[in-house]
Order: C-alpha cells, then structure tokens, then sequence
C-alpha cells in the first residue's frame, strides 16, 4: 500500500517501533529519539493494530440521493420558489442528515427549477397630471442694485396649460408664500375664469407694483 507523501516512518519501522515497545518495553521517549521522530508519531504506531495508513475517504459517501430526498427537494422548491440549493438543504438536514448543495443542485438542474419564477414586468405608467394641477417653485436671487440680502422668486405653473404666473417676494415664509398662492389662482386656469379668488381688501390681495424692480409680474 502507498505510504502518506509525509509519513516520518517506512512500513518496517513502523513494525519495529510497536515490536519494541509490546515486546522489550521501550518507553515512547527512547523511541522517539532512536528513530528521530517526534513523541506523538511513535504513540501513534504503538497503538494501532496495522503499519498501514488509513484511507483518507470520507467515512459517509455525500452524494447520496434516494428517491425520496429527490422528492423533498422538489416538493420544498415548489412551496418556496425563490430558495436556492443551499437553503434548501439546510432545510432539510433534520431528515437528511446528508443532505448539502452538491446533491440538491442537480436534482434543481435535472427538474428544471433552478432558475426562481420571473416576475411580470410592471406596466410604467406615467404620472398622473391632475386637470387643474398646480406646481409651484422657489428661486432665491441676489437682491437688486443698491439693496441687500436675497429676494425670492415664487412661480406657480399649471401644468395642463403650462401657464405661469410669478413674482419676486422679499422672503419665503409661510405666510408670504401662501398670499402668493391666492393671487395666483385668481391669474392661473381655470380660476381666472370665475372672477378674483381673493377679496380686495384681504391681506392676501396682491400688494402695488413698484417701478424699477424686476418682473415683479409675469406670464
């Protein structure tokens, strides 16, 4: 038989080794050092029945597939379409104690299921534009010559026209921001049609337009 590529001892010292130790009593130590090999080498030889090496294949074949292990993978990958051999035969192991990816991968391959179920492509649909939507925009400018800080431009656009209605406010909060919205449902589709939205008199009525400033009103 083949010895190990490493083996520290040949067929016959190995014999000679257990010979000296049952029959002169030997002690592992003196053996160690005659045949220059460490301790642990010679109680291994002392203590087995045979010089020969032991096979080195595995003590269970792990390619073991019965019709019944071929079944349960089938049946788990049909209740559970997206799990792969690997889950599968963890799943499995309390049944098949030998159950691993190498043999529930070819029964997949063989059934046809290794791929999981395609999803149907989601029909794209566009965004929904509302009849009389509004969308409406913040811009943050320099303020004019000779003045200080930032002024605001807010526009509103209705999106089915695309009509716009703008103004440079002198900040963006929130009270400010919604006069701005009152004055521009009364120019914007179809609010315009029906008369001002706003009384004249209310604090959200659209405040004097003063010369020299820049599209303080568009369209």
């Amino acid at each position: 038989m083949k010895l190990h590529s490493q083996a520290a001892l040949t067929l016959k010292q190995r014999q000679e080794v257990k010979r000296l130790y049952e029959e002169q009593g030997s002690s592992i130590r003196k053996l160690a050092e005659q045949f220059k090999v460490n301790q642990t080498t010679i109680q291994r030889w002392v203590h087995r029945e045979s010089p020969l090496d032991k096979s080195a294949a595995p003590l269970h074949h792990r390619t073991v597939i019965t019709p019944e292990y071929r079944e349960a993978v089938i049946a788990y990958r049909e209740e559970h379409p997206h799990h792969g051999p690997i889950r599968i035969a963890q799943a499995l192991q309390e049944s098949f104690p030998w159950a691993n990816r190498g043999t529930a991968l070819p029964i997949l391959q063989e059934a046809g299921l290794t791929r999981p179920p395609q999803k149907e492509p989601k029909e794209r649909k566009p965004i929904p534009v509302g009849r009389h939507r509004i969308q409406m925009d913040i811009q943050q400018l320099p303020a004019i010559k000779g003045g200080h800080g930032f002024e605001y431009k807010v526009s509103a656009i209705h999106l089915r026209t695309r009509l716009k209605y703008s103004e440079i406010l002198p900040d963006h909060r929130s009270e400010t921001v919604a006069a701005f919205l009152q004055r521009a449902l009364d120019m914007l589709p179809p609010f315009f049609s029906s008369g001002p939205t706003t009384p004249p008199n209310s604090p959200c009525a659209s405040p004097p337009i003063r010369k020299g400033r820049r599209g303080s009103k568009g369209s």
